[in-house]
């Protein structure tokens, strides 16, 4: 018997060429279907299907090549390790495929002659190779060694060894062609073991450049200073996010740190570094940070000053959107204020809609955001999609401005203060209350944007000051204490004779200048000049009120207070919508202390809940203004409660 196996192997030997040129053109195809998917990852279960067809097609032309040997014993083609290796690599879908085209070809070229007997050989074989599938996926394709490619090719020859045994087992195939079989294929092994030592080789380099590129891609889109996602990758997130979700809104934020180059003098220059991660976690942390799990924030290095931030579910026309923006604004200029105990970072928000966006123009939507920003003093500004319309409104905007300024009539609703426990108002804030020629409120801090852009700033606050003032002489009949505050930024006090034409507007009206409050903002930063000085000096002196807006929120809180004598200090509706926490509980307090330690009154912003107030008062401070209480009215609704009774 074993003579018989010897002899069979040994006649095999002349077929030994013919045999390795078959796996030579198997491992080509498989070259080659590599080389054109190589847009697709190598475990995409796509290659399962592709493997099963280049096996089986090879299978097929292969039968059809040597159908003159079919009927004789000695069949000379690697159709065994084409069935096997179709299953290891391509599990079954690969394997049935495979064996679906083998099959075919076995029959047609063929006939029935022992169909049976080679199909059940065909099937055992397919078997073994989608069982080898499970054993082969638990290893990286990166790692295959010698260990991988040996128990492949163990199984592979056992594989061989049992389909022959069990067709010969079953009386399908004669004792002859069992022992021919057999011989025949210890010989095929020769060419087995070489053809899967080429494929795991080509596999594995493959897989190895294939982890380069995604390495070197990753890198081409990762920032090397910060670990974060960089602008390149944000511009394909943005054309994914765009392919995927069409018909969900999305936002981009663009978060700018605008005296970063201060902050890292003194801090250092790996300060950045080091901030802009942990900027981004407190952002997008999931369910711990500012923004919701929900919204499935992203964050990316969009330059060395600027962070920015993907937004889903977001469409930012929508007044509360708006809202959101300013409070994220709050809460990230809260986080720099505790994050770094040098020099505060003071930050910029610019927010864009991504709706309308297309792959074709992000490069340009993204850089044109970039510059609008950079272009922008606001601290919180909302850009429309489309820049020209932007340009559009914008000029809109400011030929309102004029307007204004020219009448000296802006469109002002006032937001009473009360002192809490008896709900008596004692004042009230203008603010501005405008729409566009659509009828869609304008935010005050775009409005505010356009008119500094356009040198229109100082004129346009004067225009509010004259407008308060007649609203002041309108309202003669309310208690001699009562007082109109209207916010005035660093510009205007910087302007010579500023205070003397406050004054003298005052005695025109012959409205009491305690009546009227000037809110100074301190995100503007208040340049130390004799000017600023002399107009604080003036109001002062003729006994107008003076209140320091945001305290804390901005610049050089405790150093404005000590320069000059504000009545009244006010914090920020974010620190009051926090309440609940213990810190913000101690920074009110402190910022309670502070303002009493220089004479001056807390006043505290965006109170709307009973519990809010109830807080407040227990901490001792004893006015407010908030929803709670009431809006922003309407002059003529301007009124106090005992008078309305």
């Amino acid at each position: 018997m074993m003579e018989l196996i010897a002899a069979q192997a040994a006649a095999s030997s002349a077929e030994l060429p013919f045999l390795l040129l078959q796996a030579a053109a198997v491992v080509g195809m498989i070259s080659v279907l590599i080389l054109l998917r190589r847009n697709i990852a190598l475990e995409d279960p796509r290659y399962k299907i592709y493997f099963g067809i280049v096996f089986g097609v090879a299978g097929f032309l292969l039968t059809s090549l040597v159908s003159e040997f079919i009927k004789l014993p000695s069949k000379p083609y690697i159709r065994s390790d084409l069935l096997f290796l179709a299953g290891v690599l391509g599990s079954w879908q690969g394997g049935l495929i495979s064996l679906a085209f083998v099959s075919a070809g076995r029959f047609l070229f063929g006939g029935p002659a022992l169909f049976g007997a080679a199909f059940l050989d065909m099937c055992i074989i397919s078997a073994f190779g989608i069982m080898m599938y499970g054993w082969m996926r638990r290893r990286s394709l990166t790692e295959i060694g010698v260990r991988e490619v040996a128990g492949v090719f163990s199984i592979r020859v056992f594989a061989v060894l049992c389909a022959v045994s069990v067709t010969y087992s079953l009386g399908m195939i004669n004792q002859e062609l069992f022992l021919s079989n057999v011989g025949r294929r210890i010989f095929g092994s020769i060419v087995g073991l070489p053809m899967i030592v080429c494929l795991f080789v080509l596999l594995r380099s493959e897989a190895r450049g294939r982890e380069q590129d995604k390495k070197r891609d990753a890198a081409a889109r990762t920032d090397p200073l910060t670990g974060l996602p960089n602008r390149r990758a944000l511009k394909d997130h943005i054309e994914t996010t765009m392919r995927h979700d069409p018909t969900v809104p999305h936002a981009l934020v663009l978060i700018e740190i605008v005296n970063i180059a201060d902050v890292a003098a003194c801090e250092g220059e790996d300060w950045g570094d080091l901030f802009w991660p942990r900027l981004a976690q407190e952002v997008c942390d999931g369910n711990n940070g500012m923004l919701s799990s929900s919204n499935a924030p992203s964050s990316f290095m969009f330059g060395d000053t600027t962070l920015a931030v993907v937004i889903q579910g977001i469409s930012l026309e929508k007044s509360e959107s708006a809202r959101l923006m300013m409070r994220l604004h709050d809460g990230l200029s809260a986080f720099s204020r505790t994050a770094e105990a040098g020099p505060v970072p003071h930050l910029k928000i610019g927010a864009a809609n991504l709706d309308r966006l297309s792959r074709q123009n992000v490069a340009s939507f993204l850089r044109h955001l970039s510059l609008a920003l950079k272009g922008s003093d606001n601290p919180v500004q909302i850009f429309p999609f489309s820049f020209a319309e932007k340009a559009t409104r914008d000029e809109g905007v400011r030929q309102m401005l004029v307007t204004w300024i020219k009448s000296g009539s802006p469109p002002i609703h006032y937001q009473p203060k009360f002192e809490m426990h008896n709900r008596r108002m004692i004042g009230a804030e203008a603010l501005l209350r405008a729409v566009d020629a659509r009828g869609q409120r304008l935010s005050p801090y775009y409005v505010l944007e356009i008119a500094e852009r356009h040198r229109l700033l100082v004129e346009f606050e004067w225009s509010t000051i004259e407008a308060v003032v007649r609203d002041l002489r309108e309202l003669r009949s309310l208690d001699p204490d009562f007082h109109l505050a209207v916010n005035i930024s660093a510009s205007s006090f910087a302007t010579a004779h500023f205070g003397d034409r406050v004054v003298a507007f005052l005695r025109e009206m012959a409205v009491p200048a305690h009546r009227l409050s000037i809110e100074v903002t301190e995100m503007s930063r208040m340049p130390t000049i004799d000017v600023v000085q002399q107009n604080f000096d003036t109001l002062v002196a003729a006994g107008v009120r003076l209140a320091l807006d945001d305290f804390g929120t901005g610049y050089a809180a405790l150093t404005l207070l000590a320069r000059f004598p504000f009545e009244e200090v006010k914090i920020d509706h974010w620190m009051t919508s926090r309440l609940g926490q213990s810190r913000f509980r101690e920074a009110i307090a402190l910022a309670f202390e502070s303002a009493e330690r220089y004479g001056a009154k807390l006043v505290t912003e965006g109170i709307e809940t009973e519990e809010q107030s109830r807080l407040l008062m227990q901490m001792g401070i004893r006015f407010g203004q908030g929803y709670l209480y009431s809006p922003a009215v309407p002059l003529e609704r301007l009124r106090p409660r005992r008078e309305c009774a």
